[in-house]
């Protein structure tokens, strides 16, 4: 197919190209007219044609979740996680799986990192319905079980004796599967790799460092090794996981890690909000990654990462936009905005500012090397990845500048079609595929059935939470002296 009569963002620069796709790729990006005559031809006139945006980090199971968190610190989005992200059967895993790749298709984006959740443990059945899902979609996807061996109460010291007697024993019942349970479940649960649609690869997700006892941790580097898959943790998302790391460990969670063999070019970090210099350092000379989320570290009043001092040392960072459950929306261009607008708080000089080029890179190009796609840019021999913007939407009307719109005026809306490995699954700013059709009354149905059934760990969760807040909040104003290198911009404090 040649994709005709467009502006594409290609090789730094917006300018007229056609687009000729081959096989699942790109085979040549041209002058315009300049393509075969022989081959089906798509009019993109009036179009802004980017590379598909990616977002480095999400939660399919959380995806029902919307508008649930409102003024929620991160260890009140935890202390509810149980009942948000338990008791998923596989038809509301499928149904929450297919809303949010819908709802990222039609505000252009092409692939996602899934760190997904299923208590007690993983299962093949569970990761082969998240990976079907997708594939229905037509989205891309990294799929990586979620795990731990801690729960929160076990993982921070001090929090159980802060809550009432009455609650310190419920949550003491509370346990998670026993490691060598989840370990095997994972190693069952990965042997489906070979089986995998196309477009869907496997990672896993060690939740967070103090989550999870050393052993566990080296255990799944090992698995990691074995089965060849990346490592995506979230690491110093709150001021008080960067306080815990200190007094348990007397370092940052980075150079924990590290010392488990865990820290490589396959290793992406999560949030890194609260990450100090050394840490920062550690990372960019392992060659690891950071999936930066605006949003959702604004949302949850966790600061502002500092990505200048990210982007001084070479790390690799993609954007994401975490789960409905602590971000709400799954809008990477709002993401993109964000990023680009965060970067200006503060005292910074204005050359340390995101442009709009840089914004889109990291939403695009940065986020496909996190995932290993081989894809990102429009060029020769990348996949065909391709997000269609309407010149004629109020995002760009008057036209100035498309790119700088594209980021600064949330262009999301604006939406035409979305090509995945060449195949069009975007048209007229809806998904096609007939999975995604009419799916809304079924999720509402779902989520219906689900806050019936986990009714009670709900109301225990709404008992817990201004205890387990009030212990964060004090807990997490003990000093952090290794911070004092840390550039001003680090976070509102």
């Amino acid at each position: 197919m040649l994709i005709a009569g467009g502006l594409a963002f290609a090789a730094g620069s917006v300018a007229p190209r056609d687009i000729l796709l081959r096989g699942g790729r790109i085979a040549a990006v041209l002058p315009p007219g300049q393509g075969p005559q022989d081959v089906p031809r798509f009019d993109a006139s009036r179009r802004l044609i980017l590379p598909g945006l990616v977002n480095a980090h999400t939660h399919s199971h959380a995806n029902l979740m919307k508008g649930v968190a409102d003024r929620w610190l991160l260890e009140a989005s935890l202390t509810h996680g149980p009942w948000m992200g338990g008791q998923r059967d596989a038809t509301t895993m499928r149904l929450s799986t297919l809303l949010g790749a819908g709802e990222m298709l039609e505000a252009g984006c092409t692939a996602c990192w899934d760190l997904f959740y299923e208590f007690p443990a993983p299962t093949a059945e569970g990761l082969r319905v998240v990976a079907e899902a997708y594939a229905e979609a037509g989205l891309r996807a990294v799929i990586a079980p979620m795990v731990a061996d801690l729960t929160l109460f076990e993982a921070i010291p001090g929090l159980v004796e802060a809550l009432p007697e009455d609650l310190r024993a419920e949550v003491t019942r509370f346990r998670l599967a026993p490691a060598d349970q989840t370990l095997a479940a994972l190693r069952e649960t990965f042997a489906v790799k070979p089986d995998l649609p196309p477009g869907i690869s496997l990672a896993l997700a060690p939740t967070i460092p103090h989550h999870c006892r050393p052993d566990f941790l080296r255990d799944c580097r090992k698995l990691a090794e074995d089965f060849d898959l990346p490592l995506h943790m979230h690491v110093a998302e709150s001021r008080l996981q960067a306080v815990l790391a200190r007094q348990v460990w007397g370092h940052g969670p980075i150079i924990e890690m590290d010392r488990h063999g865990l820290i490589g070019p396959r290793f992406t970090a999560a949030h890194g909000v609260w990450l100090d210099e050394a840490e920062l350092d550690l990372l960019a000379s392992r060659g690891a990654g950071i999936a930066h989320m605006p949003a959702s570290n604004l949302r949850l009043g966790a600061g502002v990462a500092p990505l200048r001092a990210m982007r001084q040392r070479g790390i690799r960072i993609g954007l994401g936009t975490d789960g409905c459950n602590s971000a709400d929306s799954l809008d990477m261009f709002e993401m993109t905005r964000l990023a680009a607008n965060l970067s200006r708080i503060r005292d910074l000089p204005r050359d340390a500012w995101l442009d709009a080029r840089e914004a889109l890179t990291l939403a695009t190009e940065g986020g496909a090397a996190l995932l290993e796609l081989g894809s990102g840019r429009i060029m020769p021999g990348l996949a065909a990845d391709l997000t269609l913007l309407d010149l004629d939407h109020r995002a760009f009307t008057p036209l100035n500048d498309p790119l700088v719109q594209a980021v600064a005026c949330n262009a999301a809306g604006a939406v035409k079609e979305v090509f995945v490995a060449g195949r069009q699954i975007v048209a007229a700013g809806r998904a096609t595929a007939p999975a995604l059709q009419d799916i809304a009354p079924l999720a509402q149905a779902a989520l219906a059935e689900l806050h019936r059934r986990l009714a009670p760990a709900r109301a225990l969760a709404q008992r817990i939470e201004p205890h387990a807040v009030a212990f964060a909040e004090a807990a997490g104003r003990a000093p952090l002296p290794a911070f004092s290198k840390i550039p001003v911009e680090t976070a509102f404090r």
